[in-house]
């Protein structure tokens, strides 16, 4: 735990990493731990203020039916090999591209009320990083990578039985190459606790101008 008080804490931490890399757990523990009346709003989050049948069976471990409804909202997509082992992507409709585009400046209006943010999200494409730079342009964000272990990812996936199993894999190649970090941290290597502390050791370093 640090000793001292950064002179100024970033208006957002941008929390990104792929499903199961344990987010949620380090955003909720960092909040706990900076002094700052700090807001955790996640992906999640903005996805369960919809209907559920926008992205029924995306939250089971197989989303074993699509319909007209599922076409607008957020279809799960397997996009390796007949063999090889699952990798699946998510196809946004118009509902959910409207929705996941609107992230970032739901964020901004927190911040810009004053509330600073913990910003847990999953970057999928380009379009949304391309949202979230037009959104904080003139904030200080603090902009931390998660990474873990595909064979841990992919354990914790089945383990939680909420996420379709495969989006692990077809993220973890795919969310970390829009973005520079100011820190990134191992969840598989690490537990919560490290890594805040880490996280917190960079954010002073940044805060002084080292």
């Amino acid at each position: 735990m640090m000793t001292e008080t950064p002179e100024r804490w970033p208006d957002l931490v941008l929390v990104n990493g792929p499903s199961s890399a344990g987010k949620t757990t380090l955003c909720r523990a960092l909040q706990a731990a900076i002094p700052s009346p700090y807001l955790v709003v996640g992906f999640d989050d903005f996805i369960l203020m919809s209907a559920p049948r926008y992205y029924r069976g995306a939250d089971t471990g197989r989303q074993a039916e699509h319909d007209a409804f599922t076409a607008l909202g957020v279809e799960m997509v397997t996009t390796s090999a007949p063999g090889a082992p699952p990798a699946v992507v998510a196809r946004f409709g118009p509902v959910f591209r409207r929705l996941v585009q609107s992230m970032a400046p739901a964020v901004r209006a927190l911040v810009d009320g004053g509330n600073p943010v913990i910003f847990d999200h999953v970057l999928h494409d380009r379009a949304m990083y391309e949202s979230f730079c037009r959104s904080t342009a003139g904030l200080a964000v603090f902009a931390i990578g998660v990474t873990c272990p595909l064979g841990i990812l992919e354990a914790r996936e089945r383990a939680r039985g909420d996420r379709v199993v495969g989006r692990a894999r077809g993220l973890a190649d795919i969310v970390h190459t829009f973005c520079e970090y100011d820190v990134t941290v191992d969840t598989g290597a690490m537990g919560t606790e490290a890594c805040v502390a880490i996280i917190l050791e960079a954010l002073a370093a940044r805060a002084h101008g080292k």
